[in-house]
């Protein structure tokens, strides 16, 4: 990647975290030229970063005033889990039957970690830490499918969800993750599957009740 993909990524990276962690709210202006001034980079790579994140419905663009700050509606989350249930629930039942020992004992260690940061669910700095544990257990078992389209397509849904789950309470969830690892442990597709479908639907209803 050259420097102005690479100045491109930071710009997107930057406004990506500001928006998911509220810190650049719903209706907020992002002008082009402000934020390549304030930011040092020139107007290319930050009108290519303005332009991924409209691609992704983080912003929207506004003709001769610049890019707004989308706000995420209770159809959008709607919209996501109900596709996380179609996918993730059948790429847990593909990886039940091809799942090696490696990947059972990364989901081990990565359900070790969230035990750890549990015992500080109220600390709010450590939510970042927590989605991304989150990220990486339900990314093992996706790529565990050996399938690289759909592991693709659930990477996409979590980065999609990344600013619904800010509404979770229980952003680490160690139990329900170690009863997904045991029936996956024991080749169990059934129970595999019912316990993903469990996991992702108690979420949900714990984001609907906060939003």
């Amino acid at each position: 990647m050259g420097k102005s993909g690479t100045k491109k990524s930071f710009v997107y990276d930057l406004l990506k975290r500001k928006i998911i962690a509220g810190e650049l709210t719903a209706g907020t202006i992002l002008n082009e030229a402000e934020l390549a001034n304030e930011l040092k980079i020139g107007k290319t790579p930050t009108r290519e970063a303005l332009l991924l994140l409209t691609h992704e419905g983080f912003v929207d663009a506004l003709p001769r005033v610049g890019y707004v700050v989308t706000r995420l509606t209770l159809q959008d989350i709607l919209e996501i889990f109900a596709l996380r249930i179609l996918i993730e629930v059948e790429a847990i039942g593909i990886a039940s039957e091809r799942i090696s020992e490696e990947d059972i004992r990364k989901l081990i260690e990565n359900n070790q970690k969230e035990s750890l940061l549990v015992q500080h669910q109220g600390d709010n700095s450590l939510r970042e830490q927590g989605y991304q544990i989150n990220r990486e257990f339900h990314l093992i078992i996706a790529q565990a499918t050996g399938n690289k389209r759909l592991a693709r397509l659930v990477q996409e849904m979590i980065d999609d969800l990344e600013r619904a789950l800010s509404f979770d309470p229980y952003i680490a969830d160690p139990s329900q993750h170690e009863e997904i690892i045991f029936h996956l442990s024991n080749r169990d597709k059934a129970r595999a599957q019912a316990a993903m479908r469990r996991h992702i639907e108690e979420t949900l209803a714990r984001i609907v009740n906060r939003f």
